[in-house]
């Protein structure tokens, strides 16, 4: 599923970048926020109180937290090791969106995918550089950050239903964008790569469900939401 640079045109690739550079400072900022503390000191000027300085710092579990982070998204790498080529279009892998989104949360699981795509991309050739955007798209945004909230629409019914459901959408809807961004790219034709594209990644999606909910298991203690 990573696109190589050259498979898609500029105009193309370069709305990706912009998208997924827009979202990614989003989502930081967003985390920076949750464990950054503000204090401020309160100065008395003619009756009236303002707040005369103001630092901040990082909680006391900004540690563990950021450490939680890096130790799923080194487990995210090791997911996508699994991967098969498909003639008529790219590859077919496990993503690792759901689980990372699932123990993380959304816009954490967004940067955790984004981040591991970035190291990818930059030091093992393993998608474009160009092509990073589109593939930010797929993996982070449709891959992890809307799978979490078909995980959610599910979760008050069955746990194991609701990964089944996300892992599903995670890779079967991150196959789809892929194949459409290529599509109207002109590399392959959608109905000619469609069956291979999709039967692949039916069977990827199978995979992916057991083998997030084997380390949803495993990494029970770091889960942030699955129980609720």
């Amino acid at each position: 599923m990573h696109i190589p640079d050259g498979f898609l045109n500029n105009n193309l690739a370069g709305g990706f970048i912009a998208g997924a550079l827009g979202m990614l400072g989003y989502c930081l900022s967003k985390i920076l926020k949750t464990v950054t503390i503000f204090t401020g000191a309160l100065m008395g000027n003619n009756g009236n109180s303002n707040i005369d300085s103001v630092s901040f710092g990082f909680s006391d579990n900004a540690g563990k937290y950021f450490q939680n982070l890096a130790t799923i998204a080194i487990w995210v790498f090791a997911f996508q090791m699994f991967n098969i080529p498909i003639q008529s279009a790219t590859s077919a892998h496990l993503i690792g969106g759901v689980f990372a989104a699932v123990l993380a949360g959304p816009l954490e699981g967004f940067v955790i995918m984004s981040s591991v795509l970035i190291i990818q991309a930059l030091f093992f050739s393993d998608g474009g550089i160009l092509a990073l955007g589109a593939n930010i798209f797929n993996m982070a945004f449709v891959g992890s950050f809307l799978s979490y909230y078909m995980y959610k629409t599910f979760l008050n019914k069955n746990h194991y239903l609701a990964i089944f459901a996300a892992c599903l959408f995670s890779v079967l809807a991150g196959s789809l964008s892929c194949l459409i961004e290529l599509s109207i790219s002109g590399v392959v034709s959608f109905l000619t790569a469609f069956e291979d594209m999709m039967s692949m990644h039916l069977v990827v999606a199978l995979l992916e469900t057991g083998i997030t909910l084997a380390l949803l298991k495993m990494f029970k203690n770091l889960t942030r939401d699955a129980d609720e």
